[in-house]
């Protein structure tokens, strides 16, 4: 008998956990989180009680576990390739933390195995579900800014604590690299959403924090765009702000600027006199919740689609095309910086 509730496991119960527990929770009639599964038993526990849940130590275990239909796996990066294609194999549902893998190569395998199982497969991107980014896309399909010249994008956050004393944070086995590799899926996710494909690029990275920490923690990416624009995209784990986004877009007819710690959020300018520029509606100011109800609502999406039997919002290979993307910009870093072809 096919269960009325999608039967979910959560693997890893980290700081991520809490927001996709609180995703499923919004969707009672639909879903119900049945085994959480961690090697640290306090965090399995804190995450368990929210359900009444089981409680694993290994993942392996819970995909096992006959009563899971969907799997959520929240593990460090050099883990996700091992524990989806695990997944993959028990036929169960698999929603995926990004980075997809460390490499393009096992994104690619992640994304081919799930289509031959005929299971469920979607990247947890909440790019996608960030209101001003919507808002954003409407205006720019509109032709409002006219011909796209330049995008920039920059991703600050603070993570001087973290690449000092995780556990896997800030080492180069366990990530499989710094910023460019944990914040730059999003980005290039974004780009390859809103604008299409990137044609070249150059990277640049530093590292500023070297206690305990292995990996960049600043980086630029630059280049050119299929559609003729010209991007940069900027990256640093050592700003002293909240975690935040922004995107600016410069058109031959307007500009549109998105910065999720100011007020309004979406601003429209029409000129370069336009000083004031105009505020985009559909738009909260919420320097504290536009991340966390983007995490939400990705794993609300998820749920649906799979209850529905559609394909994800988030296409899974755009999330497997941005770790092509990040490894070309680590390999332009490693040949002095070159411009490479993507």
């Amino acid at each position: 008998m096919t269960p009325t509730k999608i039967r979910v496991g959560i693997v890893g119960a980290g700081l991520i956990a809490p927001i996709h527990a609180a995703g499923f929770q919004e969707l009672p009639d639909q879903v119900e989180v049945v085994a959480v599964c961690d090697t640290n038993r306090e965090n399995a526990e804190n995450l368990a009680t929210m359900f009444d849940a089981k409680i694993y130590s290994d993942y392996q275990a819970l995909i096992d576990d006959p009563q899971v239909d969907l799997v959520d796996l929240l593990l460090p990066h050099h883990l996700h390739y091992a524990a989806a294609m695990a997944v993959i194999e028990a036929r169960k549902h698999l929603l995926l933390e990004k980075p997809v893998a460390v490499t393009y190569q096992q994104s690619l395998e992640i994304y081919a195995a799930a289509q031959k199982a005929g299971i469920h497969f979607g990247v947890a991107e909440n790019t996608r579900f960030i209101r001003a980014y919507l808002e954003a896309e409407k205006i720019i399909r509109s032709g409002k800014l006219g011909g796209i010249n330049l995008v920039r994008t920059f991703l600050p956050a603070n993570e001087r604590m973290r690449l000092s004393s995780d556990d896997f944070w800030g080492k180069q086995a366990a990530c499989g690299g710094g910023t460019l590799i944990d914040s730059g899926p999003h980005t290039f996710y974004l780009l390859k959403w809103l604008f299409g494909e990137i044609q070249e690029l150059a990277a640049f990275t530093s590292q500023l924090y070297h206690v305990d920490s292995e990996v960049e923690d600043n980086a630029d990416v630059r280049g050119r765009l299929v559609c003729g624009a010209d991007f940069l995209s900027s990256f640093t784990f050592t700003a002293e702000v909240p975690h935040s986004e922004r995107l600016e877009v410069y058109g031959t007819t307007g500009s549109l600027i998105v910065d999720q710690l100011v007020n309004p959020p979406v601003k429209f300018y029409a000129e370069p006199v336009d000083f004031d520029g105009s505020p985009v509606e559909g738009v909260d100011y919420d320097p504290m919740g536009w991340h966390y109800f983007s995490i939400v609502e990705e794993v609300k999406d998820f749920v649906r689609t799979v209850s529905a039997g559609l394909p994800p919002t988030v296409d899974p290979l755009d999330c497997c095309y941005a770790i092509k993307v990040i490894e070309k910009a680590y390999e332009s870093v490693r040949n002095g910086n070159v411009l490479l072809q993507v």
